[in-house]
């Protein structure tokens, strides 16, 4: 007997010399079959998320890979930083009025067999198109009761408040909004030790985004 696709096999349900029957419907189960290269995710996508993807889908600001696919990002329980990638399959036909959600299908390659069927994982899928932003380190960013804020550096290498509004983290950084311009220097070692007004003697630290710098 040949499994029509490839995949790992349950434990047999039936031994030799056991009575089996066929047909549609009523035919004995033996095994199951499930698929481990590739291997399929479902998530439920929320009504605001669908429309968002769909804006983007329709003005073409969606990056697709080299066979025209919506890349998709995956982790497991003990992972970090959204390791795998696979590509969005398909959407449902229709929203579950009950959850206000649609289910979303992608497909990961496997090739390690490390993704078991039936395990939870986490997905990201793109909720914006591609732009450039500041990246900084959660170091530099203080909190000020409700808001967020860094402190700058004049061109004096005086110390100054600066409120900023933040947006997701992206491989450890946290990128920001609003409230930071570029070729701006922040304050990323000694918050507790400076304050809005003081001099500083900086040491410049290279890094992606706006500039950062150690104040002593």
């Amino acid at each position: 007997m040949r499994a029509p696709i490839d995949g790992r096999v349950s434990r047999a349900l039936l031994t030799e010399g056991n009575y089996v029957t066929g047909g549609s419907g009523n035919g004995t189960l033996l095994t199951t079959v499930v698929s481990v290269d590739p291997v399929y995710v479902y998530a439920d996508v929320d009504e605001d998320s669908l429309l968002k993807f769909n804006a983007l889908v329709a003005a073409n600001k969606i990056e697709k890979n080299a066979q025209g696919q919506t890349p998709v990002q995956m982790e497991l329980a003990d992972e970090a930083e959204f390791p795998r990638v696979g590509f969005v399959e398909s959407f449902d036909n229709h929203l579950d009025a009950n959850t206000g959600s649609i289910l979303l299908r992608a497909v990961f390659p496997n090739p390690d067999g490390r993704i078991v069927p039936g395990l939870f994982a986490r997905i990201r899928l793109p909720a914006s198109e591609k732009h450039p932003a500041f990246l900084l380190s959660e170091r530099a960013i203080g909190t000020d009761q409700a808001q967020k804020y860094v402190l700058t550096l004049t061109s004096s290498n005086t110390v100054a408040y600066q409120a900023v509004q933040l947006g997701p983290e992206v491989e450890g950084k946290r990128i920001i909004r609003s409230g930071l311009h570029a070729g701006e220097k922040v304050v990323v070692n000694g918050l507790q030790r400076v304050r809005p007004g003081m001099p500083v003697a900086p040491e410049e630290e290279h890094g992606g985004g706006a500039a950062s710098v150690a104040a002593r």
